[in-house]
């Protein structure tokens, strides 16, 4: 069943309106109907059952019927701090952090970016990857959208989380892998606890600089390996959230 996220101006009672690009998925894309039944999520991470009563090709008016008790978020608040990469790659982390359950989503640049942030388009941009993680959650059936957001550096990343909002900081670190601290993520899992908050924090195609990888851990992140192997950038994100999720829902 389709899944639309809607505002809280567009939920007023047990009545809601899909407005625009919404209006046209329904009626061009999926040619829904009065009578068809569409899952609406507002603000708060509430969904509904709610059954089209009126089209028109830019407004949908829609009755709330029942409500759905269901929970797909995680049980924990995860920011994935990722520094800039390809347009492409950058995306492709987002839409699948999106789909494994991260709260939040901040972009940094970083000492060895490829990419850098072209501040002209950075509306754009961030509009971008909103869509993106509106769809994605959507399609992953979640309550809620992550937040995107931007800072300048690590450094800004870091400094900004002091006193410290996190219950743990991971730096996702190659050094820690060559080093053969295999274990270091292992135990870092076990200490996890339910509402714990996490900032996951992942490099560029070139990796953090010494100068980065060191500051980190002066400001409280743990570095952690994944594994022998080093992995890419925008695979990196992806292996962390899976074995998170393994631990947090799917471990017996």
């Amino acid at each position: 069943m389709q899944r639309y996220f809607v505002g809280d101006d567009q939920w007023s009672g047990n009545i809601v309106t899909l407005k625009g690009e919404q209006a046209h998925h329904i009626s061009r894309v999926m040619r829904m109907s009065s009578g068809d039944v569409i899952i609406c999520i507002n603000d708060q991470g509430e969904a509904a059952y709610c059954r089209i009563t009126q089209m028109e090709p830019d407004h949908i008016t829609c009755r709330i019927e029942e409500d759905l008790s269901s929970d797909t978020e995680l049980p924990v608040h995860i920011t994935v701090a990722q520094s800039d990469l390809k347009a492409d790659k950058y995306e492709w982390v987002v839409q699948k952090s999106t789909e494994l359950g991260v709260g939040a989503i901040t972009g940094f640049s970083a000492d060895h970016s490829v990419v850098k942030w072209d501040a002209k388009k950075s509306a754009k941009r961030i509009a971008r990857f909103q869509k993106i993680t509106r769809e994605s959650a959507e399609q992953s059936e979640r309550l809620k959208i992550p937040v995107i957001e931007r800072k300048s550096s690590l450094d800004e990343v870091l400094k900004e989380t002091q006193p410290q909002p996190y219950d743990h900081k991971w730096i996702m670190s190659e050094r820690s892998a060559r080093e053969g601290e295999h274990h270091s993520f292992d135990d870092a899992l076990r200490q996890l606890q339910p509402s714990a908050r996490i900032l996951l924090v992942f490099g560029p195609e070139g990796g953090f600089s010494i100068r980065e990888h060191q500051m980190a851990i002066d400001l409280g992140c743990k570095p952690v390996s994944l594994g022998a192997r080093i992995l890419r950038a925008e695979t990196a994100p992806v292996a962390t959230l899976a074995m998170l999720v393994y631990q947090l829902e799917l471990k017996r």
